[in-house]
This record gives structure tokens, C-alpha cells and sequence, in this order.
């Protein structure tokens, strides 16, 4: 057969001459490379490749797979690895919509009836393709055998040559793909040429919401076939009602026709006990061979395959397998020739378990199941979707830490080694076939059906059953596999439907998943197990269950983690407690997807997301929902993930309390023992008279407490406090004023809250002061003083004296806002801030007092919650006195409200890094605790930058501490607000109160000790 660049048009040829799927197993030739785990028969191909970029098909070097075709002016290109992060083509970061929205119309072939596709990639002006030649001997241990060449993930199309003869063509980005090369490999001097083309009629069916790359992005591997070889098994443990177990398997052998052997089977617990061994004689005929070898092969043997059965062998008690106690036994296959010679050797992990659906609720072993979930990306901010084991390990710990249970492989299979770690540790998976057509259906957030693909389009039905076939039969041995999931947003039709009927009838005990029936409920009787939506918020879900619910109910996606996100996650968990028919979900998402890059300005590195590569249409930032950084590290929502999830994880029908001692790591915060705390608070100190100073513009306060002075101004022309000095040094860069307005969140922008409540930023910035009032003692004082009354000019004052400043907003109507000091003789400050709402009003961002300081303080210490936290996203803060070094900005995607902590007791801001010179001023909670924000920027300056490198150089200190926030909301981050309870009204009165006091020497050697974020 010969290749035919017209197939990237056509969505009935999607694999030409390549292999079945098949189960994942390993394989080894002896017991010594089985307990290394290093197999003889496998030969690695990955590294260095000459490489070709092309932007279209047409200016491709069309013959370059000849061996004797000149390919000196190739470049290299490291594989595996995406073909955009080597430098060539453009890199693309897109949602829903296709990726060639507004450069190219294009339509999936038979979706309209004047579309037949003909020419659409083939023929595109821009339709990139990257040209691999690999040069390689084959290894000793190969030779004289069987080769199968295995491309674990190319993107997106590709077409194969060896020595210079045409092998095979595939699509289906994130399946292996297999072929065999045993007709054309040589010893030595073997010439590989991959032609990959970034689209083709798989992008129809690949419109994942994520980086748009193509080219080899995971291993490439030879592998050698022993004379006698385990082809495909699947293992069917059984766990039984009484705890005992049965075993069957089916399996197939291919080897040499006309002679004979014997299978050898034995499944094994962890301490090597034997359950059972059995011994199956195997034997092929003459013409039982389906694939005759070619020809030109380089030996003449005919192969014949054979299918094994191994019926129900009962078992006695058996320890089941479950995210507790991932139990796994151990199945063998060995292979022995007519000799008793072994042949091959092929292990197998295995776990019991029983997984039904009984009165509407999903079972585990008998106990409902609740999945403390997420959706995981495969993600590096350097590679891309080319991990290595060492990002799939830290993930792992990471998931473990914080109580996950399950995973959903968003949306296509991963790398094989992530499926063993979830049997070990487990995880249970929902794993998803790679497909998702959202671009087809879903436009501008509307449901439009109208080209869906794969609908109910014949001509796609094979192309969509080969990912949903190929992603069973390669997987279907792992235990931590609890569904199999059609893909993701898809819409519904006639080809997943009868996808779902395929794996209906193979019935293996998994349940089957898909949310798409949601929006096409014409066909939620015929696909999937489940009930599964997204992002639903908390009373639908609600009304769902109380309305004679035909299944059980779990969020495939809940709790968009973009930006500053995650509140209101307790309304979620509530559910697990209310209704035993749901079953929790899966968080979206793992990791912010974005990559490593220098900004050109500042020479830094930085994080870059969609829009920063002159990509359009682009995303931009919507791929920054992650519950981790890009770089991994935890984002200060974790915490109340961790918290959440520790309480249900381990749980069936409710929660279990678990303590938490100390915060999780991550936090960028350090506890210290309560009776240490940062700064000591002083004995209350000698009572001295204060001595007022009363100016035409200001009016001064000075005293002294123990020998310590301080001194402070107010100012009648500035509206506001003007100096606060303790121990000689000054404390205020401009007067605190009264805010109302936070650095707007992901959350915020895409419910349109600004729209709505935007007036409190120029309300922030331009309040005007109504009124100034001064009581001695409880005795008002008229201002301006008369220059005449000396009694009103420079003198001593025992007792206290009070300073309110009367505010009015420029909204209409307006509100007003009282601001009180009252100055102590010991050097304190009682200050009460008083907010008089009034009718028509919109929601309050936050309501606060902010001050200014002059420089970067050291750090501060805090009684109060771990972390940062909201209202709607404490649950998971740890109560304790902790100090932060420095003024960490917490480093989301894009710079947003941030640094929040809440139900504060009392927080000290600390000055000066010598072991002699810092000093701390204590803001202590009056009544009830406030919350509060110390960072180097004023909300306008958050809220300018896109990146977290366009924030100016870090020169004061703003402290907020607010009696008001609001929450930050989660449900998603494209509509849906805060939660109710977690609003605060414009038109209400709010008060607070909390105590200054003065400058504290810090307990030496505390914030220099202390790690930086």
C-alpha cells in the first residue's frame, strides 16, 4: 500500500497497517531481568533525531524517508518533545473553539452536505509538518526476531517508514501506536522517517482545552517478540460477596505453527504465597495464521495465534483492593518451549474488588463511594505534556498529601507508568478516551449542534469506537480503573451510543461514564452509569437527587481553581452528608498549564500563558485553574482541599474527623508554639500625661510609656492621620484611609462583578473628608482651635483623646464612613471604623482601613488562621501564631486579591533585618476577630499587571485590616458568583474596631530564620 496525503481528509482512514490494541503488560525473557524489571527485548529511540520543519504539506521534503535522500540541511530535534518548544511553528493555548477559528472556515467532513473534506489539511496553506529520520543498529538481543516498533504519543497524524519502505499511518494523539517491522528491519544501518502533520480530521475530535502542540511528545520503543509470546491478556479477579475471590483470564499466545508448549499460570499474594498454579498446554496448526510473514522477511516462520481460557479458579478470603488498602497479588505467565526451555516470563499486577450500583448509589466493596477527586493534565512548565516519571511521582506524593482518592485523566489516556502508580497507591481512575468535539457544539456558551461531530455521522463512528476500544483493551487490567469515560464534551449521538454499547458488552465490572447526555437528554437512558455534570452549582445538584433521581450523581468537574478561587467548597461536601446518592467529583484542575519562558524586558524568568505568543485566537490566562503552580507548588487553596478531602477520603457513609496539627506544606508560613509568640507583648506601661499640640493644619499627640516616646499627627488639611512614631521612627507614609475595593479575581471578572460593584474603586480612590471631630476625655473640642484660647494650644492631658474622621464616598447615593483614633497614654491607638450603608448601594468588595508604610517591612507574625484564606475558603486554616518573612505575593497567573487571612487575633508588622534594630507595631482585634492583608502593592497596582513580572518594584508596605471581605467563590470562573452568604451588602451599617499598639522589639532572630516563599 502506498501512503496518500488525502487521508488527513478523511475521518474513515485513521490507522493504516497498524497493530490491535492490546493489554499494557511488560514482558521478560528470564527471572533475573523480571527482578530488575530491565527487559532484553525493549530498545529505547528516543534522544536526538534530524528533524524538518514545513509549514503545509506542499513544501515538505516529500521523498526525505529515502535512504539515500540528502538530509545534511536537516536540524536536530530532541524526542520525545512538542515541535512549538523546540523553536519551529507557533504556540497556541485555546479552549472551545477550534484553533483555526477566523483564519480558515472549516467544517468536519459529512457534517454538512456540501462538505466532503476533500483537500481541507491536505491542501492547507498552513497545516505545519515535521519530518523525523532516525538512524539506528538494532540491538544483539533482538536480532533474528519478531520487532514491533511502539510510538507511545505523536500529535496529531503520522505516517511511517523504515529503510526506506512505507509502514503504516495512524492518528489518535495520546494512544500508543504499533507496528510491526519485522519485514524490513536490518541488523544494522536502519534508516526510521516519521512525517507527522499537525492537523488533520483528528483535530475535529482532539479539541482539548489546552496548549495546541504536535509532533513525538512521548517514548518511542522497539520491542522484540520471543518465539512464543503473550500478545493481549486480561485478568478477571472477582471479589465475593463472602469475602472469598475467584480468578479467570484470557489470553493469547502467538508462536510458530506446528510445534507446541505450555503456559504456565500461578497468581501470588505479597508475601510470595502461592493462590493457585495451573498449566495450559499451547499448540498451532498449519494455516492458523491470520498474517503470513511477507516475502521479504528476514526469516520465513509462520506465526499462529492462539486464545487461552482459563476458567473461574475459586479462591479463599481475599484482601480487597481499595484506596485504603491498594492490595495488589501478582499473576505470572510463563512461557516454556517443547524442550521445557522459558520462553518468556510476563507478571501482571492485580487487585479484587466489587464495584455495582444498588438503589442508586455507587458501591465499593459494599460501601458507597466517594470520590475526593481531580482532573489531571499531563504538565511541565518546560516540556509541556512531555512528563518523565519524575513529575508523575511527585504528583502522586502530592495527591497522597493532601487526601485525594481519585484522579480523571483529562481528557485522553496517560503515560502507562501513571495507571501502575495509581494500582499502588490507590488512586481510583476515571480514564478517558481521547476525544472532546466542544468547538462543534458549544459556541459563544450556547448549545448549537448543528455540525456536531461525531453526533450521529456514520462516516466518524469507526474513527471514535477505535479511541474508545483501543483505550479498554489497553488499560483494562488496571484495578484503579473504576470507570471508563467516552471522552469529554462531546454532545450526544448515535456513535456514543453505540461506544457505550461497546463496552456494555464486554462487561467487566467498570462502570461507564459520560456527561454529555446532560445536554442531549434524548440520549440519557442509553449512555452512561451516572449522572455526571459540570460545575453545577450546589442546589441543582440538590434538586437532582430529591426528584426521584434515576442514578447516582457525580461532578466529572467542580470547583474551577482559577486564580484566587476554591470558596464555597463546604456547600459541596454538605451534599456527601445530605444524600448517600452522591458521590463527590473531581476538582478542576491538577496544575496551571502554562510554560517557562525570559521575559524580554526584565531578563527574568517567567510564566507565560495563552495571548503571550502572539497566538490568536488565544484563551489567554483560562488555563491557569490549577490546584498547583506551574512549577508544582502548592496553591494556598490546597489547604482547604486538604482539609475537605481528609475528612471524606477514608470515609464510606460520613465523614471521619481527622486532626490536622500543623499546616501542610506550601503554606509560606511558619508556626510557632503559642506561648512564643513573635513579638512580646510589654506590661502595661506607667500612665503619663499625654501633651496635645493644636495647629492651625494638624493636631499632635505626644507622650512617653515606660521611657518610650511617641508621637503622632493629625492632619485637618489631609483627612487623615498623617504620623505615627514610636521609638523614633515613623510608621505611616500617607493617612490610612477607608477601602472599599480589592484587586479583582479571575472569579470576579467572569461574574462581571466589577460591572455591577465597580463604583467602590473609584470610591477607594477618591473619598473626600466631611467632617473632623476631637473629644478630650469625652469632651468635644470646637475646631479650628481660636489662637486666642490658650487653653486649646500646648499642654499636658492625662487621660485620652479621640480624633474621628467623618468620610463620604462619591457613589450615589453616598455612604459615609466614621473612622475613630483614640490615643491612649500608654501609646496605643483604639481606632473604630464605622460604615453607614445606604439604600441602592451595590456589594462591597471588602471594607477596610489601609495603611501605608514607608518601606518594605521584614515580615509579620499573626495570631490567626494557616495561610491565606477568605471566608468562604478558611475550613482548612489551622488556628496559631505564625510568622511570614518578608511580603509574599501569592504568585498567581495573574496578579489578583491575594494574602488574605482571616479570623485574626492580633498581627505584628516587623521592621529592620540587624538583630538589634527591629521593631513591631501589633494590630490586636477588638470584639471580634478582623481580617488582614500585608502586602508590597496597593490593589491598583495587582491590578494593572497580567504577570507577575509587570509589577513594579516593591517599595511600601500595605496593611489592610478589614472587618468586611468577600469571598472569592468557586463554582466556576465565567459566571457564577460568590455565594450569598459570602456577599456583603452596600446598604447595611458594618463596624469594627481593633487596638494599635506601639513599636515592640521583635524577639531577636525570629523572621531572619524563616524560609521566603
Amino acid at each position: 500500500m502506498k501512503p496518500d496525503i488525502k487521508w488527513l481528509d478523511d475521518p474513515q482512514v485513521f490507522r493504516v497497517n497498524q497493530l490491535p490494541a492490546h493489554s499494557d503488560h511488560c514482558f521478560y525473557a528470564n527471572h533475573r531481568e523480571l527482578n530488575r524489571e530491565n527487559s532484553s527485548l525493549s530498545q529505547s529511540l528516543n534522544g536526538l533525531w534530524d528533524f524538518c520543519y514545513s509549514v503545509c504539506a506542499d513544501r515538505r521534503p516529500a521523498h526525505f524517508y529515502e535512504p539515500d535522500f540528502d538530509a545534511s540541511g536537516f536540524d536536530q530535534i530532541p524526542v520525545p518533545g512538542h515541535i512549538e518548544l523546540a523553536g519551529y511553528d507557533k504556540i497556541q493555548y485555546i479552549n472551545t473553539m477550534y484553533p483555526w477559528e477566523g483564519h480558515a472556515y472549516r467544517r468536519p467532513a459529512h457534517s454538512l452536505r456540501e462538505q466532503n473534506g476533500c483537500g481541507m489539511f491536505s491542501q492547507a496553506s498552513y497545516n505545519p509538518v515535521g519530518s523525523y529520520r532516525k538512524s539506528f543498529d538494532l540491538e544483539k538481543p533482538l536480532w533474528g526476531k519478531r520487532v514491533m516498533i511502539r510510538l507511545e504519543g505523536v500529535e496529531q497524524a503520522f505516517f511511517l517508514w523504515l529503510n526506506g519502505s512505507f509502514v503504516g499511518y495512524a492518528e489518535d494523539s495520546f494512544t500508543p501506536s504499533e507496528f510491526d517491522l519485522t519485514p524490513y528491519i536490518q541488523e544494522r544501518g536502519n534508516l526510521l522517517a516519521v512525517e507527522v502533520h499537525k492537523r488533520s480530521t483528528a483535530a475535529f475530535l482532539e479539541d482539548q482545552d489546552f496548549f495546541r502542540f504536535f509532533g513525538i511528545f512521548r517514548n518511542v520503543t522497539l520491542y522484540a517478540k520471543p518465539v512464543m509470546h503473550v500478545e493481549d491478556l486480561w485478568a478477571k479477579p472477582r471479589l465475593l460477596e463472602d469475602g472469598t475471590g475467584n480468578f479467570s483470564l484470557e489470553f493469547t499466545v502467538s508462536m510458530p505453527v506446528n510445534l507446541w508448549g505450555r503456559a504456565e499460570i500461578s497468581l501470588e499474594d505479597q508475601n510470595d504465597k502461592l493462590l493457585f498454579r495451573r498449566s495450559l498446554r499451547l499448540e498451532t496448526h498449519a494455516g492458523s495464521s491470520e498474517n503470513p510473514p511477507p516475502e521479504n522477511a528476514p526469516f520465513q516462520q509462520d506465526y499462529g495465534e492462539i486464545s487461552c481460557l482459563l476458567d473461574p479458579q475459586p479462591l479463599g478470603t481475599i484482601q480487597p483492593w481499595e484506596h485504603n488498602s491498594p492490595y495488589l497479588y501478582r499473576l505470572l505467565i510463563r512461557l516454556y518451549d517443547r524442550e521445557n526451555h522459558l520462553v518468556e516470563i510476563v507478571p501482571c499486577a492485580i487487585g479484587f474488588y466489587s464495584l455495582e450500583i444498588k438503589d442508586q448509589v455507587i458501591r465499593l466493596n459494599g460501601q458507597r463511594l466517594v470520590l475526593c477527586g481531580v482532573n489531571r493534565h499531563e504538565w511541565s512548565m518546560t516540556k509541556g505534556r512531555c512528563i518523565g516519571i519524575s513529575e508523575m511521582e511527585q504528583d502522586m506524593k502530592l495527591l497522597l498529601e493532601n487526601h485525594f482518592n481519585a484522579v480523571r485523566t483529562c481528557h485522553y489516556p496517560d503515560q502507562l507508568p501513571w495507571y501502575s502508580l495509581c494500582d499502588e497507591k490507590g488512586i481510583y481512575v476515571m480514564a478517558e478516551a481521547n476525544l472532546e468535539s466542544h468547538g462543534s457544539w458549544q459556541k459563544m456558551g450556547v448549545v448549537e449542534p448543528s455540525w456536531n461531530v461525531p453526533g450521529s455521522l456514520h462516516p466518524w463512528r469507526e474513527a471514535v469506537l477505535d479511541r474508545i476500544r483501543s483505550n479498554f483493551e489497553l488499560l483494562k487490567n488496571h484495578p484503579s480503573i473504576l470507570f471508563w469515560s467516552l471522552g469529554n464534551e462531546s454532545y450526544a449521538g448515535e456513535v456514543l451510543a453505540c461506544a457505550h454499547d461497546w463496552l456494555k458488552q464486554k462487561d467487566d465490572g467498570r462502570l461507564i461514564h459520560y456527561e454529555g447526555v446532560f445536554h442531549n437528554r434524548s440520549y440519557e437512558d442509553r449512555i452512561s452509569h451516572v449522572e455526571s455534570r459540570m460545575y453545577a452549582p450546589p442546589q441543582e445538584i440538590r434538586a437532582y437527587l430529591e426528584n426521584s433521581p434515576k442514578k447516582p450523581f457525580l461532578l466529572c468537574e467542580y470547583m474551577h481553581d482559577m486564580g484566587n478561587s476554591l470558596g464555597g467548597m463546604a456547600s459541596y461536601m454538605q451534599l456527601l452528608e445530605d444524600y448517600e446518592s452522591y458521590h463527590g467529583g473531581f476538582i478542576w484542575d491538577w496544575i496551571d498549564q502554562a510554560l517557562l519562558r525570559t521575559d524580554p524586558v526584565t531578563g527574568r524568568q517567567t510564566l507565560c500563558y495563552g495571548g503571550d505568543f502572539d497566538d490568536r485566537p488565544s484563551d489567554y490566562a483560562f488555563s491557569g485553574n490549577g490546584l498547583l503552580f506551574a512549577d508544582r507548588r502548592e496553591k494556598p487553596a490546597m489547604q482547604e482541599v486538604r482539609y475537605y478531602y481528609g475528612l471524606w477520603s477514608k470515609a464510606g457513609a460520613s465523614p471521619e474527623k481527622v486532626s490536622f496539627p500543623n499546616p501542610a506544606p506550601g503554606y509560606q508560613t511558619a508556626l510557632l508554639p503559642q506561648a512564643n509568640p513573635g513579638c512580646q507583648t510589654v506590661p502595661p506601661p506607667k500612665a503619663e500625661p499625654l501633651r496635645i499640640v493644636y495647629g492651625d493644619a494638624t493636631l499632635g499627640v505626644h507622650g512617653h510609656a515606660d521611657g518610650s516616646g511617641f508621637h503622632f499627627i493629625f492632619s485637618y488639611a489631609l483627612g487623615g492621620p498623617e504620623s505615627f512614631v514610636w521609638q523614633g521612627r515613623e510608621w505611616l507614609y500617607r493617612p490610612p484611609m477607608p477601602c472599599f475595593w480589592r484587586a479583582l479575581t479571575d472569579n470576579d471578572r467572569g461574574c462581571a462583578f466589577a460591572r455591577r460593584s465597580g463604583i467602590w474603586l473609584a470610591a477607594d480612590q477618591f473619598l473626600s473628608c466631611q467632617e473632623i471631630s476631637v473629644a478630650v476625655n469625652g469632651q468635644e473640642i470646637p475646631l479650628p482651635v481660636a489662637p486666642e484660647n490658650n487653653r486649646y494650644t500646648d499642654q499636658e492631658q492625662a487621660g485620652q483623646i479621640q480624633i474621628t474622621y467623618t468620610y463620604a464616598t462619591i457613589t450615589r447615593p453616598r455612604a459615609l464612613v466614621d473612622v475613630s483614633y483614640q490615643v491612649r497614654q500608654d501609646g496605643s491607638l483604639k481606632v473604630r471604623v464605622h460604615y453607614h450603608g445606604a439604600k441602592g448601594l451595590p456589594e462591597l468588595p471588602v471594607l477596610g482601613l489601609r495603611f501605608l508604610m514607608p518601606d518594605c517591612a521584614a515580615g509579620f507574625s499573626y495570631q490567626g488562621l494557616s495561610g491565606e484564606t477568605y471566608p468562604d475558603r478558611k475550613a482548612g486554616g489551622i488556628p496559631g501564631i505564625y510568622e511570614v518573612e518578608g511580603l509574599p505575593v501569592t504568585p498567581y497567573l495573574v496578579p489578583q486579591d491575594c494574602g488574605m487571612h482571616m479570623d485574626t487575633s492580633w498581627v505584628s508588622v516587623c521592621r529592620g533585618h540587624a538583630p538589634d534594630s527591629p521593631t513591631s507595631v501589633r494590630f490586636e482585634a477588638i470584639e471580634k476577630p478582623f481580617a488582614f492583608s500585608c502586602l508590597p502593592y496597593t490593589p491598583q497596582e495587582l491590578e494593572n499587571a497580567t504577570h507577575q513580572e509587570e509589577l513594579p518594584p516593591a517599595r511600601r508596605t500595605v496593611l489592610t485590616i478589614c472587618g468586611a471581605v468577600r469571598g472569592v467563590g468557586g463554582i466556576d470562573s465565567w459566571g457564577r458568583d460568590v455565594e450569598p452568604a459570602f456577599h456583603i451588602s452596600g446598604e447595611e451599617d458594618l463596624e469594627f474596631a481593633f487596638r494599635i499598639c506601639g513599636a515592640l522589639k521583635q524577639a531577636p532572630g525570629k523572621l531572619d530564620s524563616l524560609p521566603g516563599i
